[in-house]
């Protein structure tokens, strides 16, 4: 427990560290976190498919990884803010095609080993382009969107830890992770919730450059409440996809680099996905 907590306030000082750096002095601080996530994550995920099925080839993901944001980088920088996400999918079609040339031309790879690497690729890498995305958005969204990535999905699993390991109960799905409960679950969007409204509180009074969504009070407030609720939902399944792959790998984690919280998959494996839904929702809503 001890080792977990110390790992835990590392966890907790590098988020606060990245963010601050990304909001005062330079939001590419912000994109190098998330690049250096999508490679470690990244080739984690090869090394738990490794272990059942055909090893994928971690050079690519790497390649991936790093071409598909210096990519995003260049358009986003010389070309149009909008088209940065767009230019790293398109990198993954190249990558993509590159990498089954390779496996269908070489004597020891086949096609089993480019399907393995196609879905370390799309799985983190690709889903945390969404992360890179929000950093992306006008600063009236950016710094919000940041921050409800992270608040709302760290307090989803401080809650969902603390309200199922003390009130137990039936178990959410038992065949796909033994130890998530109804009731860590329903902890976990209460905490959620309040994370999002702590966002909000940082944008009424505005703290660290937060700045609220809309006019309206009432609709800050509704806007911020979906955000929490949903944000929890999504990063819930986040965890139970990563925990379905885990049990398919035959791993208990996905790495050893924070011990008590094994890898930096085990880390973000909700907090992607919760990224994915603010991103969308800042879009399709609010801009």
């Amino acid at each position: 427990m001890k080792t977990r907590s110390i790992t835990a306030i590392f966890i907790a000082a590098v988020y606060v560290g990245t963010v601050l750096l990304s909001i005062y002095l330079n939001e590419v601080f912000f994109d190098i976190f998330v690049l250096m996530i999508a490679i470690g994550a990244g080739l984690e995920m090869c090394c738990a498919l490794d272990k059942k099925f055909s090893p994928p080839v971690d050079i690519f993901v790497v390649l991936y990884a790093f071409f598909g944001y210096l990519a995003y980088f260049l358009v986003r920088r010389f070309l149009n803010s909008n088209l940065g996400l767009a230019a790293y999918l398109l990198t993954f079609v190249v990558m993509a095609g590159i990498c089954f040339l390779y496996c269908g031309i070489s004597k020891r790879k086949t096609v089993n080993n480019a399907n393995s690497t196609m879905l370390a690729m799309i799985y983190p890498v690709t889903v945390l382009t969404y992360m890179l995305a929000i950093n992306s958005l006008p600063d009236r969204y950016r710094v919000g969107g940041i921050l409800l990535v992270f608040i709302v999905s760290c307090l989803t699993d401080t809650f969902a830890y603390l309200v199922g390991s003390m009130l137990k109960g039936p178990k959410l799905c038992p065949k796909i992770s033994p130890k998530k409960t109804v009731s860590g679950a329903i902890g976990g969007l209460l905490g959620g919730i309040g994370g999002a409204m702590i966002v909000f509180a940082f944008a009424k009074f505005g703290i660290l450059k937060t700045e609220l969504f809309v006019s309206s009070t009432g609709m800050n407030v509704l806007h911020f409440v979906l955000l929490g609720f949903f944000g929890s939902v999504f990063n819930q399944i986040g965890d139970l996809v990563a925990s379905y792959i885990k049990r398919k790998c035959g791993i208990k984690d996905y790495g050893t680099l924070l011990p008590g919280h094994g890898g930096v998959r085990d880390r973000v494996d909700g907090m992607m996905l919760n990224a994915v839904l603010v991103y969308c929702y800042l879009v399709f809503f609010l801009l």
